[in-house]
């Protein structure tokens, strides 16, 4: 799997620390723990790489990396303290290593790193890390599921469900770029019979906004309904077979999946909407309540997690999903549902591709190609 890095940016920030003056660096309280409270302890906890940014309004990770006492440590810049600090994480929260001023302009300039007044800061990082290479973007996703404590190798025998739609989400949502071709089969069952719905889909998806999603529902025989949403620099358009002649603009890109969610059996919005948060029934895989872990499976070769709970509005029945041990990706979603007199069984298959060049005529406006 390949997954976005760090290391370039930890290499050309660590020249810049150590090339700085001394003058304006000031020492840490070494005794200082930053702690829940504290607005800089979710910049600690919780950022990562993703969509090439590493910028937020609060402040501004820098590296990452695993310290000689086998402890996280993460530095980053504060715009409103114009400083840089160095913290490493324990129990009650990360503690303060090194800081050092920098400029204003520096500290309001979220692209530039390094420079300024950062030896202080950058000495620190060269005596506490472990390591030649800082962490990497499947090595903070595994640090963010461990909460940033205990670096060490773990078994994933030990992970929980929790464990497991957690670090799937993160892997999500810090991609560069992903692709899958799938299809939905649905099972009807009434008291006429039974019959077989199938739904085709593909995904393209390039961060922070380039994306493309096609779907083709044939549930009904002979009726066929296409739905397509793509969103570039120029906008978002969707389009329907209902309306074959028109792409339509739209507002927003969750308005859009949302849109498409009952033509493409929730497709549009089950994985989409993990990059694109915000749908009203996208991203709901990795939220369903009471998860379980179950016996981990094959699925197409792959070795998988299996795992069982409640998606979104609650039937009182299970969702199965199966994710993949390596990749960390979704290949298989399993529900049943009674509505009136329909008895459906419905399974979702992914081919998915993560981090993966996407061509360009993947993303493009356009009319149906499935």
């Amino acid at each position: 799997m390949t997954a976005p890095t760090l290391r370039w940016l930890g290499t050309g920030l660590a020249v810049s620390l150590f090339s700085c003056n001394l003058a304006n660096a000031d020492p840490a309280d070494s005794d200082e723990i930053i702690g829940p409270t504290d607005m800089r302890f979710s910049v600690f906890e919780a950022s990562w790489v993703g969509n090439g940014t590493f910028a937020s309004p609060v402040g501004t990770v820098l590296l990452s990396f695993v310290s000689k006492d086998r402890r996280y440590c993460r530095s980053a810049r504060f715009p409103a303290d114009r400083n840089v600090v160095l913290a490493c994480r324990e129990e009650d929260g990360w503690k303060i290593e090194a800081s050092s001023s920098i400029s204003q302009s520096e500290a309001t300039n979220p692209t530039s790193f390094g420079g300024g007044y950062m030896r202080e800061v950058g000495e620190a990082v060269e005596a506490l890390r472990a390591g030649v290479d800082f962490l990497d973007g499947p090595e903070i996703v595994e640090a963010v599921a461990k909460n940033w404590l205990n670096p060490d190798p773990v078994d994933d025998k030990t992970f929980s469900a929790r464990d497991i739609l957690g670090r799937t989400a993160v892997i999500y949502i810090a991609s560069k770029s992903y692709v899958d071709t799938g299809v939905v089969k649905t099972v009807y069952t009434t008291e006429s019979g039974e019959r077989t719905g199938e739904t085709r889909f593909k995904t393209a998806y390039v961060a922070p906004k380039s994306f493309r999603f096609e779907s083709n529902m044939n549930d009904f025989g002979t009726i066929e309904v296409g739905f397509i949403v793509a969103q570039d620099q120029n906008g978002i358009k969707a389009w329907l077979s209902s309306k074959p002649e028109l792409m339509e603009d739209v507002a927003s890109i969750q308005e859009a999946l949302d849109g498409g969610a009952g033509i493409s059996r929730d497709s549009s919005g089950m994985i989409p909407g993990l990059f694109f948060r915000g749908t009203k029934l996208g991203g709901d895989i990795v939220r369903i309540t009471s998860p379980v872990r179950l016996d981990d499976e094959q699925i197409d070769g792959f070795a998988c997690f299996q795992l069982q709970g409640f998606r979104w509005p609650n039937t009182g029945q299970p969702t199965t999903v199966w994710i993949d041990k390596e990749s960390f990706l979704i290949r298989r979603v399993y529900e049943e549902q009674t509505l009136k007199d329909v008895a459906t069984k419905t399974t979702w298959f992914y081919e998915p591709g993560l981090n993966v060049p996407v061509d360009a005529d993947a993303l493009r406006f356009g009319g149906p190609s499935l």
